[in-house]
């Protein structure tokens, strides 16, 4: 009954990789793995890669309806699109969820964000909302959604906003160095996951054309671009090109 509705989406590989990480080194997800076999090798950045390579084997190889008592990692955004589960973290409800429903749970939404471009979801948000937007949001839209080179404080503002850390331990800046039999195994996993992803990256390029055309100025950077690309490029079988799919709907 809301009269806004609204969630984020997240690459399906580094959504994946966010839930291991989560389980694994969050004080919750410390907690509820203590008792069961949750992979802990140690702390260090192959140690991670290890677990993390042991723990989707729990699920590519069983489908295992146990879980850690954390996440089941099987096409989660899918489910939580479809399900009508509060909660979808089990996996309980099935693991291949029906994609014609959750494209139209998508589509009925008024906002989708993507995480990998929380700042250009915001400003899109903000001027989506127009003068029912909060002074704050207003005055970022303005000071904070262009490409212009920024005032220190106007940067740091921005970049503060951007995502809140629960846990140091186990981030990484790139996911695409991790072995090939690894990153096959999470495709596996979020096969459902890509397809809507893809979609929502698509129409929010499409958005972020028609943001910038109605602004005036750019507001996806090219620094963005450049730094998403490659790590975005497994979709479509490995053929996603993000620089080419934003400069195709900008001449457009």
């Amino acid at each position: 009954d809301a009269d806004y509705t609204l969630t984020s989406l997240r690459s399906p590989r580094h959504h994946v990789w966010s839930q291991f990480a989560m389980c694994k080194y969050s004080d919750w997800g410390m907690r509820v793995t203590a008792k069961t076999s949750f992979p802990r090798t140690g702390d260090g950045y192959k140690d991670d890669e290890l677990d993390f390579d042991s723990w989707l084997d729990h699920f590519t190889e069983n489908n295992q309806s146990t879980y850690y008592k954390c996440y089941h990692p099987a096409n989660f955004q899918t489910r939580a699109l479809t399900s009508d589960r509060r909660y979808v973290g089990s996996g309980r409800g099935g693991f291949n969820p029906n994609i014609t429903l959750a494209m139209d749970t998508y589509n009925n939404l008024d906002f989708v964000a993507l995480v990998e471009f929380t700042h250009e979801s915001q400003c899109m948000l903000y001027h989506r909302l127009g003068n029912t937007a909060p002074a704050a949001a207003i005055s970022y839209l303005s000071n904070s959604c262009h490409c212009q080179e920024e005032e220190k404080d106007t940067d740091n503002n921005r970049n503060g906003m951007i995502h809140v850390v629960h846990h140091n331990k186990g981030k990484r800046s790139t996911l695409r160095n991790l072995p090939p039999a690894t990153l096959s195994k999470v495709e596996y996993l979020t096969s459902a996951d890509v397809q809507i992803y893809t979609a929502a990256l698509r129409n929010f390029i499409g958005e972020m054309a028609w943001l910038e055309s109605a602004l005036g100025r750019r507001v996806l950077c090219p620094d963005v671009l450049e730094r998403w690309e490659p790590e975005l490029a497994y979709l479509d079988g490995g053929t996603f090109n993000i620089t080419q799919l934003y400069q195709d709907a900008v001449m457009w």
